[in-house]
């Protein structure tokens, strides 16, 4: 798909008088689970109309009226986001912290967690390794960032292309980061 995307004015106007056909694809098409990192309406809503301005920018009147073109553009782009939604969240690591703040093996079922519990321990534990990142430098501070990109759902693999190094670099600095984590008592601490 195209990156930098430029309208014609024409092209502006379809997409400007048809902004409703992203909401009624959406409505119609496709389940909104706020408790999925990008699914909830707005984050669906915005990825729709990237798709309806692609398919502005790709309409060609002698085919068929642009709305009915539109619909399928974007249900189609809005399907193929959602599943790459939820093949990342697959790859999200939940840290299961014991009773007296100790990281235990294993990973917490987020079926089991409210959405917003969800969302304020998600947003806790990005800033709690922020805020260790700085103690440490090296393999383990590459080891904190890898951990932080690793809970926001991308892969190993992805997290290495970031870097420019193996996967296996990745996998030993998160290693190393949360051997040194679980004796941090500055981030035992965070947990409570």
């Amino acid at each position: 798909m195209q990156k930098n995307m430029k309208l014609t004015m024409k092209q502006q106007c379809l997409v400007e008088s048809n902004l409703s056909i992203v909401h009624w694809v959406i409505v119609k098409n496709i389940h909104v689970n706020c408790t999925i990192l990008g699914m909830s309406y707005e984050d669906l809503y915005q990825e729709g109309c990237i798709w309806l301005c692609k398919a502005a920018s790709s309409y060609d009147p002698s085919l068929s009226l642009f709305p009915t073109y539109a619909k399928k553009v974007i249900r189609n782009g809005l399907i193929s986001y959602c599943r790459r939604r939820c093949d990342k969240e697959k790859h999200f690591v939940y840290l299961d912290v014991g009773d007296n703040g100790e990281l235990l093996q294993g990973a917490i079922e987020r079926s089991t967690m409210d959405g917003s519990a969800f969302d304020i321990s998600f947003l806790e534990t990005l800033d709690l390794l922020d805020s260790r990142k700085a103690a440490y430098h090296g393999v383990a501070r590459l080891g904190i960032e890898a951990l932080a990109l690793k809970i926001r759902g991308y892969s190993i693999t992805e997290i290495a292309a970031l870097y420019d190094v193996p996967p296996s670099h990745v996998g030993a600095w998160i290693s190393r980061s949360a051997q040194k984590l679980r004796n941090d008592p500055a981030f035992l601490a965070g947990l409570y």
